[in-house]
């Protein structure tokens, strides 16, 4: 494989970030305690099917299975505050902010506005969709590549803050396009 100056750079740049990211956690290693993980209410497993519903207990399981998350994604997501926006099939929008804790789902809660009134500072992370791409993704074998393809098609929208987070979104769009 043959890369361009310009290429060598932008996978030197990539990859100095992303061991700062690990070198820094490590540094800062002083007074640890690990963070209770979001765990989705009994009643969204047996209740209505709503949109938020499934996905409090998409949240959970993703949580259970973190160790097969792309390392990538784990980083993408890291610890932050992520707003989701998401028309439904009924017309309402569902509003969702997921708190990220280490790459976990924190906390996972809806609310009636466009802003989440728990926030203090405002996400780091926007994502606006329908409810139809939502299930695509969800339903597929390989929910990351329809996650890019989605976003290919802008029917998936990932708005995100930080040259880190841009780079480490154009990364993931470019390994799963």
């Amino acid at each position: 494989m043959h890369f361009s100056g310009k290429n060598k750079f932008l996978a030197v740049l990539l990859m100095a970030l992303l061991l700062m990211q690990v070198a820094g956690a490590v540094s800062d290693s002083g007074n640890i305690r690990e963070a209770e993980l979001f765990k989705a209410p009994e009643d969204a497993a047996n209740g209505d099917n709503d949109l938020f519903s499934e996905l409090s207990v998409d949240a959970e399981l993703y949580n259970e299975h973190f160790d097969e998350v792309p390392m990538l994604f784990k980083r993408l997501v890291g610890s932050q505050e992520i707003a989701l926006r998401i028309k439904q099939d009924d017309g309402d929008m569902l509003y969702t902010t997921a708190i990220m804790r280490g790459g976990m789902v924190g906390e996972f809660y809806s609310y009636e506005t466009p802003n989440d009134p728990n926030s203090k500072f405002g996400p780091s992370m926007t994502v606006e969709t329908d409810e139809q791409t939502v299930r695509q993704i969800l339903d597929s074998e390989d929910p990351f590549k329809k996650a890019v393809q989605s976003m290919d098609e802008g029917t998936l929208v990932v708005e995100v803050e930080g040259f880190f987070r841009k780079t480490v979104l154009w990364t993931i769009k470019q390994l799963y396009s």
